[in-house]
């Protein structure tokens, strides 16, 4: 029933959007629903981003099929891009609404008002300004659409897809989309507060952290985790992937500018540094604790950790603090790491250990480094200016523990009733069986896998074949 009404207000409100067509046209010839010029400049960057953050969903795909196990390889890429069509649908539907509504009163979540997408061709939202609605929306939607699936790698190999596509849309909608009005919508609690997340260090890396650590937890162990060492299948699929996101990292951060200005430059900048600087400093403690060599996987996963950990402050600190944050990245995600082997908690692609820590570091660093002259620098005259402890403003970094502590929890309490739920539901039931998780995702729940294997004879069948050979050429001799 409430699917019912749902549709049926989407359906009174494309009649009343038909009418008021009508009457626009019937009554005015001049008028125009924008409250504000456009800039041409600014949506063509805006349209750049998008297409920048759209490749970081394939590269995640690949980032974790290279880190998976072979028999689990294309699955990853597969569920990557269902996550993605899933939550497109979603946020088209009402996720962009209840997310970036800017006419709600409410301080916690969104209303209908760009339900299904209308009115927002000829309109801007007061988040930004000089593009159309409908703009905002695609580039928001990139940014959703990748969210739900950073938390799938922390059970690679253990969760069937049709209830992980499922878990994703409720996700989406329970927890992803209020935690963006909380802090980006244009009367959030958190917004109110005035929390520094530039572009997104709560809303996607610490929410997936958060979910990814739960899942890993309630979903348990691989059944045969600490009995052998696990393999990465493709260790150039997690370089590829890695340069994916990278690229699309720097429209992910620039476009949070909403504009083509200095602020998304700085926070190209800002990002591509952080990332340098973490790659090399976990590649180096690979080396020196784990007793690796100059490990390419270490490279990789520390330069996403920077990146992860610069998100919240891009576009908040000058340039040169990216090095500070790449350090701290590098740093602590990499012992983020260490102590969830220690815990014995298994999450397969370390997604708690870059996101969750990388997501809470980066907003406890922009409360300390943000300073008024990049804060104060190309934004509304309606926006609220402030900085971090560098400037004096010892408020600051109790807000962005605040904005940790509730996105966190909002995030794991909501994910640990959900997974409970679901796994009460046969058909909804996450975990693959023993049996289908030992033959691997690709088979069980694809059908399709990367690679078809020719099975190579062992000895003792060459020796056998051989000498079946030579028994038949000696029987034909004897009859001949």
């Amino acid at each position: 029933m409430e699917a019912v009404a749902f549709f049926g207000l989407i359906a009174a409100r494309v009649m009343a959007q038909t009418q008021s067509g009508v009457e626009h046209r019937t009554n005015t010839t001049n008028t125009t629903h924008a409250v504000s010029p456009l800039d041409s400049g600014d949506v063509a960057w805006l349209l750049v981003a998008a297409a920048l953050i759209f490749t970081m969903t394939p590269g995640l795909g690949f980032f974790y099929s290279g880190l998976a196990e072979t028999k689990n390889s294309l699955s990853m890429l597969h569920v990557c891009m269902l996550i993605f069509s899933v939550v497109a649908v979603q946020w088209s539907l009402f996720g962009y609404s209840i997310s970036f509504s800017d006419t709600s009163s409410s301080v916690f979540i969104g209303n209908l008002r760009y339900a299904a997408l209308l009115d927002t061709m000829d309109t801007q939202n007061k988040v930004a300004p000089t593009v159309p609605n409908s703009l905002w929306a695609m580039y928001q939607m990139m940014a959703a659409c990748i969210t739900p699936g950073l938390w799938i790698g922390a059970t690679a190999g253990r969760m069937r897809i049709l209830p992980t596509m499922v878990l994703a849309l409720i996700w989406t909608t329970i927890v992803y989309d209020p935690i963006a009005y909380w802090v980006y919508g244009h009367n959030g609690w958190l917004h109110n507060l005035n929390v520094l997340d530039y572009a997104g260090g709560t809303l996607v890396h610490l929410s997936a952290g958060s979910t990814a650590f739960v899942l890993a937890a309630i979903m348990g162990r691989r059944v045969d985790y600490g009995q052998r060492d696990y393999e990465n299948h493709n260790p150039s699929y997690v370089y590829l992937g890695t340069a994916l996101l990278w690229f699309g990292w720097m429209g992910f951060d620039g476009g949070c500018a909403t504009s083509a200005n200095s602020r998304a430059v700085n926070a190209a900048f800002t990002t591509n540094l952080s990332g340098a600087v973490a790659g090399l400093i976990w590649m180096g403690l690979d080396t020196v604790v784990n007793k690796k060599r100059f490990s390419a996987i270490g490279y990789c996963t520390g330069a996403i950790a920077g990146l992860a950990t610069m998100t919240a402050g891009s576009g908040l600190v000058q340039p040169g603090f990216g090095l500070i944050y790449g350090l701290c990245a590098g740093v602590f995600c990499f012992f983020g790491v260490q102590v969830m082997h220690f815990l014995r908690i298994d999450d397969s692609l370390d997604v708690a250990a870059v996101h969750g820590v990388g997501g809470s570091l980066g907003l406890l660093l922009t409360g300390v480094f943000a300073q008024y002259k990049v804060t104060a620098t190309d934004i509304g005259s309606e926006v609220a200016v402030t900085a971090g402890w560098v400037d004096r403003v010892w408020i600051q970094v109790p807000v962005q523990l605040a904005a940790i502590a509730a996105v966190a929890a909002w995030s794991m309490l909501w994910t640990a009733l959900l997974v409970s739920v679901m796994n009460k539901i046969p058909i909804l039931r996450l975990r693959v069986s023993a049996e289908e998780e030992v033959r691997g995702i690709d088979a069980t729940e694809v059908g399709e896998q990367s690679y078809h294997f020719v099975a190579l004879p062992t000895r003792e069948e060459i020796i056998m074949s051989k000498c079946e050979c030579f028994m038949t050429e000696t029987s034909n001799e004897i009859l001949e």
